[in-house]
């Protein structure tokens, strides 16, 4: 059983989640919209003032809102930033992904979120070499 797992909203594509502007690099407005929901999420569930500051694993599974094709990277930033701005986790970094799914679409479409705490590893081949 994961330590924590919630649903969010379909993030916005990397392609209109950013724009650029004077060699500016800003959040656009459907990226913008996108932190606000997320936020309220993380409120409702009480889990804004957990800030995890240790290494976690994410399983995700991705409910597009149709039947387009698309690249699972363009949409993993606009989610992530968005647990930082909650107060779910302090920085992105802490994030490794055990597992990246493509389910069926849905209505609005959605992200099934199930984050573990990273256990230790005893193994000496993922030990790091001083």
């Amino acid at each position: 059983m994961p330590d924590f797992e919630f649903s969010l909203p379909f993030p916005p594509s990397l392609n209109t989640y950013r724009y650029c502007h004077r060699n500016r690099l800003f959040t656009a407005k459907k990226g913008r919209d996108y932190h606000e929901k997320v936020i309220e999420l993380i409120l409702e569930m009480g889990l804004n003032k957990e800030r995890i500051m240790q290494p976690i694993v994410i399983s995700l599974v991705m409910y597009p809102p149709t039947k387009r094709k698309f690249d699972v990277s363009n949409f993993l930033k606009a989610y992530e930033d968005s647990l930082v701005k909650a107060g779910f986790l302090e920085d992105d970094h802490w994030i490794e992904y055990g597992s990246i799914k493509k389910g069926h679409v849905i209505k609005k479409g959605k992200l099934l979120v199930k984050v573990d705490f990273k256990k230790e590893s005893h193994h000496p081949r993922d030990q790091e070499i001083h």
